[in-house]
């Protein structure tokens, strides 16, 4: 029965994750959109260290880690965050949900497999501007959704007591639609021209990435252990498919915007860069007990300014640096349940590449997670991990949004012996 529950929610959570607003950041306008966090919920409440893993939840960051665990583990997680977007003369507060990510796990024979599929990036914005020359007002409404999703099969192989190795082959797919209206009101005559123009670029991505992982555990005593990991994902394109439609528009009696007069243009196909990414981490600690543990990563969005041209816009490369650590009490504990709960913490702070008007988009990140522990299989529990974080983005230097938000998720990740051959009838 409760695997049949699992499968009902999981076809609930897949078919959600292709129509969802998963920000409402007007920085999401650039590039492919608001990059999403690639790992499980859990993993986020302690910094999103790929560094991290143990033999009871998926580390989809570094597919090394898969080899860690233990039974067949499914885990999925969904998000809420509210965001209050501030300028130097105003502020407005939106929230948005995401489900946000479906994946399986499971031991087969010398490698552990693993697959899911999750959003890559979102895109959702709405940005209105007027602007006043000489006799006229422009009005501009600018709108963005949409997004990248990525599914992925991933393969890991422990090599020995020491050393896992990992790979994960992505297929990525979406669209992103970004749109402009305008209206011109003549101030002289103080009367609204009745007609605007609305351009729409409408681009589909798909094609495939590869992501490779390493891990690395060497115990110092017969208490604590060091760990180390390594990420790498090559440079790649995806296919690029674009059409452009362009619309004369108005509004009618009841306030609706009408469009007619519609020319579309399918452009030629192209291909658009997902740049190279790798990542480094440390930590110590304790199997099951306590984890403590640091990560660098970077991006080469540089090359990002080779395909978008933006005005006042351009890319540097991205970087983050993340700290967390994790914590239980007593992961066996017949006693006292609390023991038996773990208790995550992490930070990190991003430059995310973006430069506007000469500003660099920065931002900073803090987590705390809880979870709790099901099932009666001490030492396989399944388990329901809930994280909080607040965090804020950006600046209101030369006009730009400062973002600062809150979020709450939650994370489900169950374990059970799925694929065992039974021994007795």
């Amino acid at each position: 029965m409760t695997k049949k529950i699992i499968l009902a929610v999981a076809i609930l959570g897949f078919t959600n994750t292709f129509a969802q607003q998963g920000t409402a950041s007007p920085y999401s306008f650039y590039g492919f959109g608001d990059k999403h966090f690639k790992g499980a919920n859990e993993i986020k409440s302690l910094g999103g260290l790929a560094v991290y893993r143990d033999s009871l939840h998926i580390n989809t960051l570094n597919p090394a880690s898969y080899s860690k665990l233990q039974t067949t583990t499914f885990s999925m997680g969904a998000s809420y965050k509210g965001t209050t977007l501030k300028n130097q003369n105003s502020s407005e507060k939106v929230s948005t949900g995401s489900f946000d990510y479906l994946a399986l796990a499971f031991p087969a024979g010398k490698v552990n497999v693993a697959a899911g599929i999750m959003p890559y990036s979102f895109v959702g914005y709405n940005i209105q501007n007027i602007g006043t020359d000489g006799d006229f007002t422009e009005a501009r409404q600018y709108q963005g959704d949409g997004g990248l999703n990525r599914a992925f099969l991933g393969l890991s192989y422990r090599i020995n007591k020491n050393f896992s190795i990992g790979v994960d082959g992505g297929y990525f797919f979406g669209k992103v639609e970004n749109s402009l209206t305008k209206f011109i009101t003549d101030n002289g005559e103080g009367v609204a021209i009745e007609r605007g123009s609305k351009h729409i670029d409408e681009n589909k991505y798909s094609g495939f990435a590869f992501n490779a992982g390493l891990n690395f555990e060497q115990p110092i005593n017969n208490k604590v252990s060091l760990y180390a990991s390594a990420t790498f994902s090559p440079e790649m394109k995806l296919k690029n498919d674009q059409t452009s439609t362009t619309s004369i528009v108005s509004y009618n009696s009841a306030g609706n915007l009408t469009e007619f007069d519609t020319r579309k243009v399918q452009a030629n196909n192209d291909r658009m860069l997902l740049p190279m990414n790798y990542s480094i981490g440390a930590g110590v600690g304790n199997h099951l007990k306590w984890f403590l543990g640091a990560e660098y990563t970077a991006t080469q969005t540089s090359k990002y300014n080779s395909f978008y041209q933006y005005d006042n816009a351009h890319y540097n490369d991205y970087m983050k640096i993340g700290l967390g650590g994790s914590y239980t009490p007593k992961f066996n504990s017949f006693t006292s349940y609390f023991e038996r709960m773990t208790y995550r913490a992490g930070i990190n702070y991003e430059n995310t590449g973006l430069v506007l008007k000469n500003e660099e988009i920065k931002g900073i990140n803090a987590n705390v997670g809880l979870g709790f522990p099901v099932g009666g299989r001490v030492g396989f529990n399944s388990n329901i991990n809930i994280g909080f974080e607040y965090g804020q983005r950006g600046n209101t230097n030369m006009g730009l949004i400062k973002e600062n938000y809150y979020g709450i998720n939650v994370g489900l990740s169950f374990n059970d012996l799925w694929f065992q051959r039974r021994k007795f009838n």
